[in-house]
């Protein structure tokens, strides 16, 4: 088993047993990220932006499920 799909099995399971107000801090915290990972690359902030605008209508979906990654 490798170190990656540890981390992805925690992961899943502490998502399990989070609200989803939090869950959506979780998403929110996991773009900063990216946006902070992205800004130390110089890769272009208005790109992540709108792949983020893009998704947010995926999320944002009474049909999404929150807890199937």
């Amino acid at each position: 088993m490798s170190m990656n799909t540890n981390y992805e099995e925690s992961i899943t399971q502490k998502l399990q047993d989070l609200s989803p107000e939090l869950l959506e801090e979780v998403i929110d915290f996991i773009e900063f990220l990216k946006i902070k990972r992205m800004k130390k690359g110089h890769i272009d902030v208005n790109s992540l932006l709108l792949q983020q605008e893009s998704l947010s209508r995926i999320w944002g979906s009474e049909n999404e499920d929150l807890y199937e990654l």
